[in-house]
């Protein structure tokens, strides 16, 4: 049986049990949902007993098959407490001093089988946090790279709110080194939303779902920063106390993602309550020169729960909650409700796949939504027969993590065919 085209990745990922275990993806055709799995030297099991956390898919670029990973940090360490001491006949408690580390990042190649760790970066020059922030860090392939390892960029946009000048903190596959290139700050005074970074068309693109993207090409020795606002909202929400609260409130009801090589965004709006049924409106970005946005098609739950597809797939008559949109025909959206993700083609108004999802539970125990689960396209090296049998060490040496894949079209991970 052939590949599917495309997959439904899991963010959560999987900590095998095994100590020399490799990496490991177990495909699922949509609507089923694909694991990663990674290994202990990868990700501790339980690494953080504190906060529950557990290794996660943060964004990739989906055309090309790469993922960027974060593993979460082990449990802070203590220093030996040394016995209370006499200082001038005054009793001095002693000082215990804890180390936390920080989260690490790998960057997943699936056509070439390797995982590469990021190192730390080093001082901002800025004063800015030295560590990573997994929601503003991006990964894009350079553009005509192909064969072999792809050249890649993982970037992470940093800034101060209301200075008009900005960093791309860059690290380049051909280097291994991070390196800061200085932008102009298009934010102005916006207090950016943090919600999620786009690859696509050689270029990352930062997307605060209350306004628009900001997008430039980090490969140019100079990157100029741009911004285009989405869509007006469609949205009947009760007044908030500020415009940042109002925007949340629009944020919390949308999603922004690339679908047949167009960005595409996504809102969902109940009206009253609950109860009454749910509008899906979807625009999409017609002209990214003249930052032009289409209303392509507004549909009730209500015209979708009366076809027969719907009755036909045992679903219960609720609002769901909104997954992705298909990567190849934007017509098709994805919802999950209760156990299932179930696919809609929203002009034709009936549900065209419904299945049991079986993600990985996150430690939070909440349920999933459009932030957990990504649309990838699989690259032909996942192809059966096609997988490298004896993959390489990757770019950076012990660092660097063999990547063995398995392929699972509608059977369990136990009947895989693995390579």
């Amino acid at each position: 049986m052939a590949p599917p085209a495309w997959i439904i990745l899991g963010a959560e990922t999987r900590v095998s049990e095994h100590q020399d275990a490799d990496l490991s993806l177990e495909l699922a055709a949509p609507p089923r949902v694909s694991v990663l799995t990674v290994p202990r030297r990868v990700s501790p099991v339980q690494a953080d007993p504190t906060s529950g956390a557990c290794p996660w898919v943060v964004t990739a670029d989906p055309a090309a098959g790469l993922l960027l990973l974060r593993a979460p940090p082990p449990p802070p360490t203590h220093s030996l407490t040394p016995p209370p001491t006499l200082r001038n006949g005054v009793l001095v408690p002693a000082v215990t001093y804890i180390t936390r580390h920080p989260p690490t990042y790998f960057v997943c190649d699936v056509a070439s089988a390797t995982a590469f760790r990021l190192p730390q970066p080093g001082r901002d020059p800025s004063g800015l946090p030295p560590e990573i922030n997994a929601l503003n860090l991006g990964v894009v392939a350079a553009p005509g790279a192909g064969g072999g390892a792809l050249r890649y960029m993982v970037v992470e946009f940093r800034y101060m709110f209301a200075d008009e000048h900005a960093t791309l903190l860059c690290l380049s596959s051909d280097t291994g080194e991070w390196v800061s290139k200085p932008v102009h700050n298009p934010l102005g005074r916006w207090i950016w939303g943090r919600d999620g970074v786009v690859a696509h068309d050689g270029k990352l693109w930062w997307v605060d779902l209350a306004g628009g993207l900001i997008f430039c090409n980090p490969f140019a020795d100079a990157p100029v920063l741009d911004i285009i606002p989405l869509p007006e909202s469609d949205c009947h929400l009760p007044r908030a106390s500020c415009a940042h609260c109002a925007g949340r409130s629009v944020a919390h009801r949308r999603f922004v993602q690339v679908s047949a090589g167009k960005f595409r965004c996504v809102e969902w709006n109940s009206r009253s309550n609950d109860e009454a049924p749910m509008t899906v409106s979807m625009w999409t970005l017609s002209d990214p020169e003249a930052k032009e946005w289409v209303l392509e098609y507004k549909v009730s739950f209500q015209e979708i729960w009366a076809d027969d597809s719907y009755k036909a797939a045992g679903l219960t008559e609720k609002n769901p909650t909104f997954a992705l949109v298909h990567p190849m025909n934007p017509d098709v959206l994805y919802f999950f409700l209760e156990e299932h993700l179930f696919g809609v083609d929203l002009r034709a108004k009936r549900v065209v796949e419904c299945g049991v999802y079986e993600m990985v539970v996150p430690p939070s125990g909440k349920p999933p939504n459009c932030f957990s689960v990504r649309a990838l396209e699989l690259p032909i090296a996942l192809s059966p027969g096609l997988l490298p049998s004896d993959v390489g060490s990757g770019s950076n040496g012990e660092e660097s993590t063999p990547w063995a894949s398995s392929v699972s079209l509608g059977g369990s991970a136990e009947s895989a065919d693995r390579v």
